[in-house]
Formats: C-alpha cells, structure tokens, sequence
C-alpha cells in the first residue's frame, strides 16, 4: 500500500462550520472505523482557524482515495491536494539503492 499525504481546505466558513458538524456527527456514530477497503487511515490533523488541515493514510490506489473524499468534496466545498509519499525506512532504501545515483 502507497502512504499518501493529503491537505485539505474549505472554500469558506459557512461549508467549513456545515462539514464540521457532519464530521464530528460521522466520528460520535464511529463510522470513521467503517472506511473503504483498500484503505487505511493513519492520522488526521485539523486546523480550524483556518479551515484546513492533513491526512495521513496508506491506500491502494488513489481512486480508493476519492472514492472516500467525493462526498466531502461535493458537498462542502473541500478542496484536496493528494501527493504520495515515502516513509522514513523508503526513503532510506531508495536512497541507499546502488543503481539509484547510476548513469547510463
């Protein structure tokens, strides 16, 4: 599975308060343990005084990924920046791979 960073921020403070609200609503009703296969939240950080904040989780492919985000998405005005990333232990092997640094 592929770790995936991804930032997210609303368009205004009325979407921000509505998607609170249905976030909270959806984590009291522990339907946050009820994800898509294929998919593994790791952490989420919320900055509300700006409305934004991060994701981070491991996923398949990213259509697991938007598949969970589109309702978030088409709903209240979220915009999402997904990027792939690498772990500690990754980017130390790839770092480390021999052929890595070698020029044809």
């Amino acid at each position: 599975m592929q770790l995936y960073v991804i930032d997210w921020s609303f368009q205004n403070a009325e979407d921000q308060l509505f998607a609170t609200n249905a976030f909270c609503d959806y984590l009291k009703k522990n339907k946050l343990h009820k994800l898509l296969e294929g998919f593994e939240l790791q952490y989420i950080a919320h900055t509300p005084q700006n409305g934004s904040g991060t994701i981070i989780c491991k996923a398949q492919n990213t259509r697991s990924i938007y598949s969970l985000l589109n309702m978030w998405r088409e709903n209240y005005s979220i915009s999402f920046n997904i990027k792939p990333a690498l772990t500690n232990e990754e980017l130390i092997e790839l770092n480390s791979s021999e052929d890595f640094w070698e020029k044809d």
